[in-house]
């Protein structure tokens, strides 16, 4: 027979045919080749067998104290065959190794007695790819036994283990509970969701979520914010902010002059009616030649007005704590060539071109987004004594690209998405002071956008996400006021004007769908910083006519909501004939 004692270690390797008992009263018997003919091993307190070899006899017992451990240095994770029975006496110890791709384990040819024995699982220092390891497996079965208890070392962090049973084996199954510990945004949480949904599932994570999977606190929060994708949520405010400014580039009644269209014997008119007994003098001998006075029979010249327009923007709007979003900054920025066509005195019919563009950022450099962009539109106003009623539609395509870094690595993407948009307003001009006029008025605006679906490209493919196909609709009303003081400057006509009204959106935050492309299914919501629903708007501006048929003018346009603010300008050239 064999008895090991001290504290070192006794490695048997090629075919050890000695007979009569095996005992281990100190230290390691370590098994790398075969006991071929023992008549019973004892692993005694205080003593370890270990190895990747094989223990042929008939029973093999773990006492109190003792430990069985399979694998050796050189392979940890390797496994220890018994040609036998294996018993677990009370307080015993099975000692296994876990590296990121298996475990040590021992398998057992008869049957395996596990109750009295505690499992100790030692994590090697690296994150994790298998949802279960088998540890044990008995071909004679288990007889209902199973260990008494389960203790770790290492365990990585966004991990919990425990051991389930099935059949004739004993498996460690690692649970993934990133996020658990609390403290994450919506954002996040749902990022954590979705790589613990993939890998409790059974899904093998990919080595490039090995570091995401050894986080906690600010740093797994850094990390999960990097991995939702949120910039590509950036594109909805961008475009609504675009298709707002193009429609009303279109459509102001009181800015672009279109309000009127009153031409006739007596020349282009101003954007309403002024009464002459009115104004002052100098004014009066300015604005002569714009005024129209309908004669008893007027005679009506239809005429067109050519114009040209450039105008841009920029919203900054703070994330939100709880949502998981961070702060947005959008630019827009356009030039727009149209015609209008005096169908009669009183009515304008009217089309527009435009070349524009977008650009959003994320803060802390979490990813930015771009898009060119075509936009066409066709728009129409009528007076009726001093009300008017106004219409304008616009359809814009847009040719978005996008990028983000994500761990290390550089995401981008292209695609196509398309916007469609259309505001009614009306207003009535009162007189409040000779020539001083306001005009309150309502508007209901309604826009839709729409982008297939697409992926990133990934060098890696690892991070890249592929986003569902997006609806996203923005219906805006309006109630507010106008204001205009015609006046002078160096003796051309100037029409001052202005505006303050109250904004109300009824709109969904930004939201995504995406899915991990190297994790099949593993899908979350993504959501960005919100949409005002309730905003202040002010306008103020001034519109010079240089001669009866050439007029120039500049606008800044503000919109003022919590934790959002636009600030934005057009400019306009007009040639009527």
């Amino acid at each position: 027979g064999l008895t090991k004692t001290g504290a070192g270690t006794l490695t048997l390797s090629g075919t050890n045919a000695y007979m009569g008992s095996t005992a281990i009263n100190g230290g390691t018997l370590e098994v790398d080749g075969t006991i071929a003919n023992t008549s019973s091993v004892a692993v005694n307190s205080g003593a370890t067998l270990s190895g990747t070899g094989s223990v042929n006899a008939p029973t093999v017992s773990i006492m109190g104290g003792g430990t069985l451990a399979p694998g050796n240095p050189s392979n940890p994770a390797g496994t220890l065959a018994i040609t036998g029975n294996l018993a677990f006496q009370p307080s015993s110890l099975y000692l296994v190794h876990v590296t990121s791709a298996a475990a040590s384990a021992t398998t057992v040819t008869g049957s395996a007695s596990l109750t009295g024995g505690t499992v100790n699982a030692q994590f090697a220092p690296r994150s994790y790819l298998s949802r279960e390891y088998t540890i044990l497996t008995a071909a004679g079965g288990l007889g209902g036994t199973t260990f008494t208890g389960l203790s770790n070392t290492n365990l990585p962090v966004g991990f919990t283990d425990r051991l389930s049973y099935s059949g004739d084996s004993a498996f460690l199954d690692l649970t993934a509970i990133l996020g658990a510990a609390g403290g994450l945004g919506q954002n996040q949480q749902h990022v954590a969701d979705a790589l613990n949904n993939f890998f409790n599932a059974g899904g093998a994570l990919p080595p490039s979520f090995f570091n995401v999977f050894g986080l906690s606190g600010g740093a797994l929060a850094n990390a999960l914010t990097q991995l939702s994708g949120e910039s590509a949520t950036g594109a909805e405010r961008a475009v609504f902010q675009l298709g707002d400014q193009f429609l009303n580039v279109m459509l102001d009644p009181l800015v672009t002059g279109r309000g009127s269209a009153g031409v006739g014997v007596g020349g282009p008119a101003v954007a309403f009616a002024l009464n002459e007994a009115d104004l002052s003098p100098d004014v009066a001998l300015a604005y002569a030649p714009l005024l129209y006075t309908a004669p008893p029979k007027p005679i009506y010249e239809p005429r067109w007005t050519a114009w040209g327009a450039g105008y841009g923007g920029t919203n900054s709007a703070s994330g939100d704590a709880t949502v998981g979003s961070n702060n947005v900054t959008a630019s827009t920025y356009g030039g727009a060539a149209g015609m209008d066509y005096h169908l009669t005195t009183d009515t304008v019919a009217g089309f527009a071109l435009a070349g524009a563009g977008t650009n959003w950022n994320l803060v802390n450099g979490l990813g930015n987004g771009r898009s060119d962009a075509f936009q066409a539109g066709a728009y129409g106003t009528s007076r009726f004594g001093a009300a008017y009623l106004a219409a304008a539609i616009d359809f814009s395509n847009h040719w978005f690209s996008t990028s983000r870094g994500v761990l290390g690595e550089q995401l981008t993407a292209n695609f196509i998405g398309q916007s469609y948009g259309g505001r009614l307003e009306g207003g009535y001009r009162w007189m409040v002071l000779p020539a001083v006029g306001i005009t309150p008025y309502g508007a209901v605006q309604v826009q839709s956008f729409h982008t297939p679906g697409y992926s990133e490209t990934n060098p890696t493919g690892g991070f890249g996400l592929a986003y569902a196909a997006q609806n996203a609709n923005d219906v805006r009303t309006e109630l507010g006021a106008r204001f205009d003081d015609p006046t002078l400057l160096y003796g051309k006509p100037l029409i001052l004007f202005g505006r303050v009204a109250w904004a109300h959106d009824f709109v969904d935050n930004p939201a995504l769908s995406a899915a991990f492309e190297s994790l099949p299914g593993a899908s979350f919501t993504v959501s960005g910083a919100s949409i005002a629903h309730d905003s202040a708007l002010t306008s103020a501006g001034a519109k010079l006519f240089l001669s009866p048929s050439w007029t120039v003018m500049a606008k800044f346009d503000g919109e003022f909501a919590w934790k959002s603010e636009t600030y934005a300008g057009t400019g306009t050239l007009r040639y009527t004939w």
